[in-house]
């Protein structure tokens, strides 16, 4: 049974922090809910939805669990004024992507961590996030993240060393369709003579229901179901193997390597910048 968590607060307030928000607001009993923004806009835009917000730490009361919910590259500098505002038992959860639990704890070096990976259908509460603990961090911790998550989609528990993994997955995995989808409704339109919105009706309601298809099935059947469309000698056929002879699973290998070494290059940026800037308060 996940943990019932009363109070929370996301330091950012934007799109994901909004999706998880709107996802623990649909529970039967949700948890009270600050969101720390410095943008007015943002700002309001929570307000206007009834949510208490503050613009800095310096307004926060010894917030038990945060949410890091802002760019990566912003957290070297608003690390120290965090850190200063957590009580000695507090649970840090990021959704920051490809900032290690190694350069979380060196912001952070009293509190534990854990690391989110969601995606954006969170939402529409159809998300996939993954959770991985630091090394502090409780299994209790680890619940209270899921149950973070759990509202707004499906959540998987691995070891960190799988999250650079995870984002290339299903982290940035929404816009691969997209891409794909994109692309569809422009070779419909300009190589078939479609109209724009009669190409996006056709590819949009082709990839609903065949995902909805898949997900009616035992097992994730995608190469049985694409076989069973696939007649010897068809359209269907004569268009995959374009596809194929185009290169389309190396390509998908090579897009997901590229995605998790991003990943990993994000987080030696970010423990980089830690360094400069505690280098530069010594000096």
């Amino acid at each position: 049974m996940s943990p019932q968590i009363k109070t929370v607060t996301f330091i950012g307030g934007g799109n994901m922090a909004t999706a998880m928000v709107e996802g623990l607001e649909s529970l039967d009993e949700p948890p009270s809910i600050t969101l720390c923004d410095p943008s007015e806009a943002a700002r309001q835009r929570h307000r206007r939805a009834g949510r208490r917000t503050v613009a800095g730490p310096a307004q926060l009361d010894r917030p038990r669990v945060i949410v890091l919910a802002f760019k990566p590259q912003h957290l070297a500098a608003a690390a120290p004024d965090l850190d200063a505002c957590l009580p000695d038992d507090a649970l840090v959860v990021s959704v920051l992507a490809g900032v290690s639990t190694q350069t979380l704890h060196a912001c952070f070096p009293r509190a534990r961590v854990v690391r989110v990976m969601p995606n954006t259908p969170m939402a529409i509460g159809q998300g996939m996030a993954g959770v991985a603990a630091g090394d502090r961090a409780t299994p209790h911790d680890v619940e209270t993240a899921a149950a973070l998550c759990r509202p707004s989609g499906e959540v998987l528990i691995v070891p960190e060393a799988r999250l650079d993994a995870i984002t290339a997955v299903s982290g940035s995995g929404p816009a691969y369709f997209f891409r794909f989808c994109e692309v569809l409704v422009r070779a419909a339109r300009e190589e078939l003579d479609f109209s724009d919105a009669e190409a996006r009706l056709l590819v949009s309601q082709t990839a609903k229901g065949a995902i909805a298809y898949l997900d009616s099935e035992e097992g994730f059947p995608a190469q049985r179901l694409r076989s069973e469309v696939t007649s010897p000698g068809g359209t269907t056929e004569a268009a995959l193997r374009v596809f194929d002879q185009g290169g389309i699973a190396e390509l998908a290998e090579n897009a997901l390597r590229a995605a998790a070494h991003r990943a990993r290059e994000l987080d030696a940026a970010a423990s980089a910048r830690m360094q400069r800037l505690d280098r530069g308060r010594v000096a």
